[in-house]
């Protein structure tokens, strides 16, 4: 199985994987797997060096979620308001080249790994549609 994308919500301690392929390497149709629980708290510990390296770049922020889009490259965060007293909205980075994002998705090689894996279990575990359905 790859991997087309993913996001990491952990404000909602929910992790969203959209595989490219399936366990046989076909184009993957369908809707992606959600993780909940202790899959997507281990998602996220595997996630902790992604996510430290974005917070060292403006030292305070909280990070909401990460999306991750390994077809194009892109990598998109959402950050907690620095100071939600003067604006309250939400901030989003967004990198899509260069430098600073094959820094990050280095970061994210774990965290890929283990979504392939988590993503193919909670898949297989689904009910198979019949065809009357």
């Amino acid at each position: 199985m790859e991997l087309r994308s993913f996001k990491l919500r952990l404000r909602d301690n929910h992790v969203r994987v959209v595989p490219k392929t399936d366990a046989q390497g076909c184009s993957f149709s369908g809707p992606g797997a959600d993780l909940f629980g202790a899959d997507a708290t281990e998602a996220f510990r595997l996630a902790a060096p992604l996510v430290e390296l974005l917070v060292s770049f403006e030292p305070g922020v909280t990070v909401r979620s990460i999306a991750v889009d390994l077809e194009r490259p892109r990598l998109t965060a959402t950050l907690d308001p620095t100071v939600p007293e003067a604006d309250p909205r939400a901030r989003v980075v967004r990198l899509d080249d260069g430098p600073m994002l094959r820094r990050l998705l280095d970061r994210a090689d774990p965290v890929i790994d283990y979504l392939i894996l988590a993503a193919a279990r909670t898949l297989a575990a689904r009910p198979a549609l019949s065809e009357d359905s």
